[in-house]
C-alpha cells in the first residue's frame, strides 16, 4: 500500500491483535501482541500501519534480507521513514520480537535511498572509516542542493552515481553547475559510478584517502 520497492501492489495482508483470528482461507493474516495507535495511519483512505512498522513486521515474517533493504531504502527515499524513526520504534518494540536482529543489521548501513548508496555505506563500514552524513541539504545563491553523503569534518561531498539520470546534455549541463556550486562553498566533491563502488573498491578507498578520509 504505500508502494515500497520488491512488493507486488495487488497482494494485501492484514495486522490485527493476537486475540482476533479470520477464518476465511484466502486472506493473509498477521498478528501481534503490540498494538498502538502510533503505529496506525490512513492512507488513501485505507487504514494501514505506518511505513515504520511496516517495514518492521517485514523483517520478522518471511522477507529475505534484500527485500528488507529495498523496502527500507525506498521508504527513505519517499520520505515515509527515517532512519532514527526506525531505529526508535525498534528499541521500543525489540524485546522477544523476531526479526529485530535482522533490522539492527540491516540498518547498520542504511540511511541513503538506494542499493549503490547502501553499498557505500556498507563499504566505508567495512573499512573501519566515519560514517558520512546521508542526503544533506544546501542551499546556496536561490538553488538546495540534496548531497549523497558528506564527511563533515573534511568539507568532503560524496555522490555515487548510477546508470540512470545522467545521460542527456541537460542532465549532465546541471550536473556540472552542481558540482561548480559546491565548490564555490569550499566541498571536494567525488563522484564514483556503479563500477567504482561494486568492483573497485580500493579504488573508492584510495580516493577518499587522499582527500582526507581516514580509517578512525
Amino acid at each position: 500500500w504505500w508502494r515500497l520497492d520488491g512488493f507486488e501492489s495487488n497482494r494485501v495482508e492484514f495486522v490485527v491483535p493476537r486475540l482476533r483470528r479470520s477464518l476465511d482461507p484466502t486472506v493473509k493474516l498477521h498478528t501481534t501482541k503490540r498494538w498502538s495507535a502510533a503505529d496506525l495511519l490512513t492512507h488513501d483512505d485505507v487504514r494501514t500501519t505506518s511505513a515504520t512498522r511496516t517495514i518492521i513486521d517485514l523483517a520478522g515474517s518471511t522477507s529475505t534480507a534484500h527485500l528488507v533493504e529495498k523496502a527500507i531504502d525506498s521508504a527513505i527515499r519517499l520520505r515515509l521513514t527515517t532512519l532514527a524513526k526506525l531505529t526508535r520504534r525498534m528499541t521500543e518494540l525489540a524485546p522477544g520480537r523476531r526479526g529485530i536482529r535482522l533490522l539492527r543489521e540491516i540498518l547498520l548501513d542504511s540511511g541513503g535511498e538506494s542499493f549503490l548508496e547502501r553499498r557505500f555505506l556498507q563499504l566505508a563500514r567495512s573499512s573501519d572509516l566515519p560514517r558520512p552524513s546521508c542526503q544533506v541539504v544546501y542551499a546556496t545563491t536561490g538553488r538546495v542542493m540534496r548531497v549523497d553523503f558528506e564527511f563533515a569534518n573534511l568539507a568532503v561531498v560524496v555522490e555515487v552515481s548510477g546508470r540512470f539520470g545522467h545521460t542527456s546534455d541537460r542532465d549532465r549541463q546541471k550536473d556540472a553547475r552542481r558540482r561548480n556550486a559546491l565548490q564555490q562553498i569550499g566541498k571536494t566533491v567525488l563522484e564514483f559510478t556503479t563500477m567504482d563502488v561494486l568492483t573497485s573498491p580500493q579504488y573508492v578507498l584510495a580516493t577518499l584517502a587522499e582527500s582526507g578520509v581516514v580509517t578512525r
